[in-house]
């Protein structure tokens, strides 16, 4: 049987709605296998999902969500807690990027964003992030949730493997700015692979050729046509 990725709509679907809002994550969720969103912690301490730190010209870490989530992010629509999503699509697989940089406002260096993101995953979510850290608090505390490292093109994509694996993770989501070998690598060490930004039909095609798990896509119309699977 032919092998055929998982399409995963980047923050929603932002070719057609605004990054993290619920509109994007409705709409990804009929075209799409999954969706893959960002989360930060504000003020009061709910857990919103936003890409930067900022929201419009508020940042997110100093303000609360009774501030926030009034922000018209364009045409109507309006930030979105994290239990809101879950709340509203049970059924919708998620990777939940982690946001949690040392150089970024509201950095948790006892990495409870990640923890209490952990806290809520569901059989078929995934916590993902850039933050090696924030990931190996997640394996200590609960070992059954899904893990996957972020890599971007600045790091060492053979360090990033390495991590995956002596750290427990089960997915590379490595940029598609870094060269193929680091899929193919991924796929040898027997690592569910996640490509990411895919937005190309001619790529998604050779990518799912290599066999990738799925890709993480801004307009999951394109991927999953390339793909060749139609819901």
């Amino acid at each position: 049987m032919q092998h055929i990725p998982k399409v995963v709509g980047h923050r929603g679907w932002p070719t057609r709605f605004p990054d993290n809002t619920m509109a994007g994550f409705i709409a990804a969720g009929e075209t799409a296998d999954a969706i893959e969103v960002d989360v930060r912690r504000c003020s009061d301490g709910n857990l919103v999902l936003s890409h930067d730190p900022v929201i419009g010209d508020f940042v997110i870490s100093d303000h609360p969500w009774s501030v926030l989530g009034e922000i018209d992010l364009g045409s109507g629509h309006k930030p979105t807690m994290l239990d809101e999503l879950i709340g509203g699509l049970p059924g919708l697989p998620v990777q939940f990027e982690i946001k949690n940089l040392p150089f970024e406002p509201g950095y948790e260096p006892d990495h409870r964003v990640a923890l209490e993101t952990a806290e809520r995953v569901r059989p078929g979510d995934m916590i993902t992030s850039f933050n090696w850290m924030s990931l190996a608090a997640v394996r200590q505390v609960f070992p059954e949730v899904r893990t996957g490292v972020l890599v971007a093109a600045f790091v060492d994509f053979e360090t990033a493997i390495a991590e995956c694996v002596t750290g427990g993770h089960i997915a590379l989501l490595p940029s598609v700015s870094l060269p193929m070998t680091v899929i193919t690598r991924g796929l040898d060490c027997g690592l569910e692979v996640f490509p990411w930004v895919v937005n190309d039909a001619d790529l998604a095609s050779e990518l799912a050729g290599l066999g990738v798990s799925g890709m993480i896509t801004d307009d999951p119309a394109v991927v999953r046509a390339a793909v060749g699977r139609i819901p």
